[in-house]
């Protein structure tokens, strides 16, 4: 034996031997049973003919998804995996690393640490200690490594930097042209098209529900819909109306001659590897055409039930409904206020290879597999009613029809749950009560209630408080005092509010969750239903068989936490002499 080598412990190499040789990306992948021999062979030609990252090759070639080789590094070298395309990154993160750096080392930096002694930065090749270094000595600061799909690092990389042109930049370069007003030449412009395509990039940022792009007498406005708040965005020279009008025309694929009626239509906004829909709406104004985009970002709605904010004994009972195997469910509320995804939570839950379901949406908001779902156009004559008619002889299970606009619908709706289907719709009415005397004010006989009508759901939205400034608030006992209500039994000594902090843009509130009451029918109930009782005393029944008030679960997610009793009276608009 050498002289030199000593014993060391088991599993070790013993000292002065050499360590064994690191293994490359594609012994790795290959150890794990992510790829073969005969693909690494051919990842490797590719590799040596192109000069690419293996794992570039990887995923170009279709080997590996860019997810999983993600995933994967990141567990090799102990780091967490990030979604990039999901991150905001502020300016002054991004001042860390030069732009020409972060292309080189395919990386993003996204944020400070919480004691700003570190800057986390996002990598395509977490291995590369080279880059690493290079990270390190330009932020000034040692480097906390994430792991991110290369193309997904790519994609940020050219949405952020930009060249650091912001949307205030982008427009006094449009201006500078001299050629706002020819229409031809301008929506064309990369300008124009980048200046639109960071409006959007923004409100996707922001989790923005709308885009609202207003003509008025001398300046056209932006704001955004945020947690259902408008914020204004930017004002924009009138003269870059007509263009900036048309370029959304373009991506809704509207007709531009068409100014004097409404128009509708869709597009797809692509951010990395997540695509966004837009409904593009215009309307003729006395200013020109007002523009809205509705973004429905698949990627931030949860289709899972016990995701969408029902108290336990509400979610019970939801669930036990699901499982009936005819009726009609109701989900009531204003615009905006969460209908469609608690639709399609309750779709989602129920969705099985054993069941066809159809669905006749207007419009169509997210793709739900195995679902067949039918888009509504009334200005060709394809109505709710229409298609409801059509849809009976396609053998449903499962019905959901997207609104009960007219009488014509709700009795065919009816007599589907009649003839042993489950059927699922929305109403616009106050409260879950007032879907009755809505019913049959739009004509439905009222002996077909107690036969079919099984649930109703009214919900609204609520601003929840900002987890980055959360902190205590005013005394519970004061809080419920001012307002004239009782303090809960068990209730915390206080309340919980938002500070206020770049996270929430100021507000106290980021993000938005639901408050329900949920009214299962019962034989007692519909008993009075027929006997034509008024809504207050079957609002009275319903809480005697255990209905909770919109109200009442909006001030449980208060003394939770979740969000504030001035939020709960917002959207409820509640008197004080009401409770």
């Amino acid at each position: 034996m050498d002289a030199t080598a000593t014993h060391s412990p088991a599993g070790q190499p013993p000292t002065g031997a050499s360590a064994p040789p690191r293994k490359r990306l594609g012994e790795k992948l290959l150890d794990a049973g992510i790829i073969s021999q005969t693909q690494l062979d051919l990842a490797l030609r590719e590799q040596r003919r192109t000069g690419q990252y293996l794992g570039a090759v990887l995923t170009g070639l279709g080997i590996v998804d860019e997810g999983i080789l993600a995933t994967f590094l990141a567990n090799e070298v102990e780091t967490g995996a990030v979604d990039v395309t999901r991150t905001y990154v502020s300016p002054d993160v991004l001042e860390r690393v030069p732009h020409e750096l972060a292309k080189q080392c395919r990386a993003i930096p996204l944020e400070f640490s919480t004691d700003r002694t570190r800057l986390k930065v996002a990598m395509a090749d977490p291995f590369d200690v080279m880059a690493i270094e290079r990270l390190r000595q330009a932020a000034g600061m040692p480097i906390e490594v994430l792991s991110a799909s290369s193309q997904d690092i790519t994609d940020v990389i050219a949405q952020h930097y930009q060249e650091r042109r912001t949307l205030q930049a982008t427009i006094e370069e449009l201006m500078k042209t001299g050629r706002a007003e020819n229409l031809d030449e301008v929506v064309s412009d990369p300008p124009l098209i980048r200046l639109v395509d960071l409006l959007i990039s923004r409100a996707v940022e922001l989790q923005a529900s709308d885009i609202h792009v207003e003509p008025e007498e001398k300046v056209l406005r932006v704001r955004l819909r945020v947690d259902g708040i408008l914020h204004q965005e930017i004002l924009v020279p009138k003269d870059l109306q007509p263009a900036i009008t048309a370029r959304l025309k373009i991506l809704g694929n509207l007709n531009l001659t068409e100014q004097r009626v409404p128009q509708d239509g869709r597009a797809t906004f692509k951010m990395g590897r997540h695509g966004v829909n837009l409904r593009v709406s215009t309307l003729p104004t006395s200013f020109g055409e007002n523009v809205v985009l509705r973004l429905l970002d698949r990627s931030t709605t949860s289709l899972d039930l016990k995701a969408l904010g029902l108290a336990p004994h509400d979610l019970e009972q939801f669930e036990k409904v699901l499982t009936r195997p005819y009726g009609v469910i109701l989900v009531t509320g204003p615009t905006g206020s969460g209908k469609t995804t608690t639709l399609y939570a309750a779709l989602n839950r129920v969705c099985s290879l054993e069941k066809s379901i159809f669905t006749l949406e207007d419009p169509i908001e997210y793709r739900l597999p195995i679902i067949r779902q039918t888009q509504i156009h009334e200005e060709i004559g394809m109505t709710f009613a229409v298609g409801l008619r059509a849809l009976l002889r396609q053998d449903p299970d499962i019905i959901l029809v997207g609104e009960t606009r007219d009488s014509e619908t709700a009795e065919m709706m009816m007599r589907a749950a009649l003839t042993g289907h489950l059927v699922f719709s929305t109403l616009h009415t106050n409260n879950a009560v007032g879907a009755i005397p809505r019913l049959l004010n739009m004509g439905v006989e009222c002996y077909l209630l107690p036969a079919v009508l099984e649930a109703i759901i009214a919900q609204r939205l609520v601003r929840t408080i900002c987890a980055e400034c959360r902190e205590e608030g005013e005394p519970t006992v004061e809080a419920f005092r001012a307002l004239n209500l009782n303090v809960p039994p068990g209730a915390p000594p206080r309340l919980w509010r938002g500070r206020g902090c770049p996270a929430c843009g100021g507000t106290g509130y980021k993000g938005r969750t639901a408050i329900f009451e949920v009214l299962l029918t019962s034989d007692a109930f519909m008993k009075e239903v027929l006997n034509k009782a008024s809504p207050e005393h079957l609002t009275a029944l319903a809480r005697q068989n255990g209905m909770t008030t919109m109200f009442e679960d909006g001030v449980r997610k208060a003394l939770e936490g979740k969000t504030t009793l001035a939020e709960v009276l917002r959207v409820t608009r509640r008197s004080e002499r009401t409770e």
